[in-house]
């Protein structure tokens, strides 16, 4: 079957049943469809963030531009040079408290104000009726990094057994039918509730009004969800070779655990069960990796320490290690005319640009695959230039027309993309 034939048959199909049902990526119609009804190719977004600080001296290069000296931490994904830039110079304007704005490093939210829309969440409200999940919110040791537009966490999932059974574990007919009636039980316990506040409307004040706004958008999400659900029911979930992983018994065995979740991360993926996701890599006490000895939190302030620096190194190096996998099964699993790196932008960062002393300022930065242009190490002056600035540049990249995010002043300039 050619393209062109594929498309049509499947604009028959989706007609046929009445429906406009995200479908997964299917090769065998020609490559060129995916789970909207759309001929663009589809992009995905994976924001990690490494709460504890990442050691700047084997991160960050000296050099500026493409001739960079490679470093300690970049030297274990070297094969990838060209599919990853390094950033640094950036922060979020008026967000300080050291560890505390770690909620915000991916709203960019200032400190003191309500916290909102984190970016996953934001461009999950924007693409995610594409796919079965609007997003992943996993942890590798802790993510309170996602956040709903009215300001909710987005609560993380540390189990991957139990993401994997969420991806790709069938429902059973009873299951389904059950599940078919708490989403109905649902729809009419909030039309119900609904109806009772908005009853109250004339009466509240400016302030309650404003709460009972929140509300209602919480209620409209919520509804928007369960009639996703109630679409993707009686669809079946894409299989795997892969078996389910076996969570870690320890919270100790932080590499075992961020493995899982980068397996994770890749099948859902590489199924197109999502295109967004989002984790964090700690561990507040002791880490169970060869020659570590101290907790994590304890060596990310290693007041300059030589022996505390060589440990966190170590457990740094590890995340890179996994890191270096994560390019790897990407850049080997091919989609249509392209990889899953192609079309995978992977942002990596954190709240503190000195763990150590807890600044929140000159953040390391790093962002791999995606349509970019890369190669390079940008380095801007120190708190000039937004975080944020680039946030909307990625916002951009999925072919969003915003102009604006957080505190951004526009997008970041010098990290183009591909023509």
């Amino acid at each position: 079957m050619n393209p062109i034939s594929a498309q049509t048959s499947r604009r028959h199909f989706l007609k046929g049943v009445g429906v406009t049902l995200a479908l997964p990526w299917l090769e065998s119609l020609g490559g060129k469809l995916y789970a909207a009804d759309s001929f663009a190719e589809p992009r995905r977004l994976l924001l990690i963030c490494l709460p504890l600080g990442i050691y700047r001296e084997a991160l960050i290069p000296s050099e500026t531009g493409q001739n960079y000296q490679t470093t300690e931490y970049l030297s274990l994904i070297d094969e990838f040079r060209d599919q990853f830039s390094i950033i640094s110079g950036l922060d979020h304007p008026g967000v300080h408290g050291g560890h505390s704005a770690e909620s915000r490093i991916f709203t960019g939210q200032p400190s003191g104000s309500k916290n909102v829309t984190s970016l996953d969440q934001y461009l999950a409200g924007k693409i995610g009726m594409n796919t079965r999940y609007d997003s992943l919110v996993l942890s590798s040791g802790r993510n309170v990094m996602s956040w709903t537009d009215g300001g909710t966490m987005v609560p993380a999932e540390d189990k991957m057994a139990n993401t994997y059974a969420k991806l790709f574990m069938q429902e059973d007919q009873n299951n389904t039918d059950k599940m078919l009636r708490e989403i109905g039980e649902g729809k009419s316990i909030m039309d119900l509730v609904l109806g009772q506040a908005k009853a109250l409307q004339p009466s509240l004040s400016r302030a309650d009004q404003s709460k009972l706004d929140e509300y209602f958008e919480s209620v409209r999400e919520t509804e928007r969800r369960l009639v996703k659900s109630e679409s993707w029911v009686h669809q079946p979930k894409p299989r795997v070779e892969a078996g389910p992983p076996e969570d870690p018994a320890s919270k100790s065995e932080i590499v075992t655990q961020l493995r899982n979740v980068c397996d994770m991360t890749y099948l859902a993926f590489k199924t197109d069960s999502t295109r967004i996701a989002s984790f964090g890599y700690f561990q507040q006490n002791n880490v169970n990796i060869e020659g570590v000895n101290n907790g994590y939190h304890p060596l990310s302030h290693h007041g300059r320490d030589p022996n505390n620096i060589a440990q966190l190194k170590l457990i740094e190096r590890e995340f890179f290690v996994e890191l270096k996998r994560l390019l790897t099964n990407l850049k080997e699993a091919k989609e249509g005319d392209a990889t899953l790196l192609d079309r995978t932008t992977i942002v990596i960062t954190s709240n503190l640009g000195n763990g150590s002393n807890h600044s929140n300022k000159d953040l390391p930065v790093l962002v791999a695959g995606g349509r970019y242009k890369h190669g390079q190490h940008l380095a801007y002056e120190k708190s000039t230039v937004p975080l944020a600035n680039l946030y909307l540049s990625v916002l951009n990249q999925f072919g969003l027309p915003d102009t604006s995010f957080a505190t951004s002043t526009g997008a970041l300039q010098g990290f183009d993309l591909l023509s």
